[in-house]
């Protein structure tokens, strides 16, 4: 591994907790309902980005992170997506902003969309998203997806990466 990606939203920003308090419903149900587009302006527009709260547990994921950054010298980015080409530059304002809140100084790379991110999977590059869609397309393109639904998982996933990659 020379390169680990991290998401933000749902792996170390809470988008669907503000989504949630905002609309009244998760953002997969304003995808199912529609209602996603019409209140996709609304949040950008509110500067929502830049104020999310901290996503559980990623204190503990970002602690782990640098630690293999320092101990492995694996390079460490943020691969966003900004949701599209409509309010890309914005949405990357407001991302860039909460990083630096939080005192998350990784070289960033906000793409304009999920399927993008595909783009930067390599064969020693690992993305961890909470998107299904968006680990196949990374895996598909020759990257290492671990998929973020539980933070164990996701420690054991990269310990078997990082022992893997000290035995070849």
């Amino acid at each position: 591994m020379k390169t680990l990606y991290l998401d933000m939203d749902g792996v170390i920003a809470d988008f669907e907790k503000r989504y949630h308090e905002l609309f009244n419903q998760t953002p997969v149900e304003g995808r199912n309902q529609k209602e996603f587009g019409k209140n996709w302006p609304i949040f950008v527009q509110g500067d929502n980005f830049a104020s999310l709260d901290k996503w559980p547990g990623a204190d503990e994921l970002l602690e782990f992170v640098e630690s293999i950054r320092k101990n492995y010298n694996v390079n460490v980015e943020i691969l966003s997506s900004s949701g599209g080409h409509r309010f890309h530059n914005e949405v990357s304002d407001q991302k860039t902003r909460w990083l630096k809140k939080h005192g998350i100084t990784y070289k960033t790379n906000f793409v304009p969309g999920r399927v993008h991110k595909a783009k930067y999977a390599t064969p020693d590059s690992v993305l961890i998203d909470d998107t299904p869609d968006v680990i196949e397309n990374f895996n598909n393109a020759g990257g290492i997806g671990i998929l973020h639904q539980d933070l164990g998982k996701t420690f054991q996933r990269l310990e078997s990466l990082i022992k893997n990659s000290l035995n070849t």
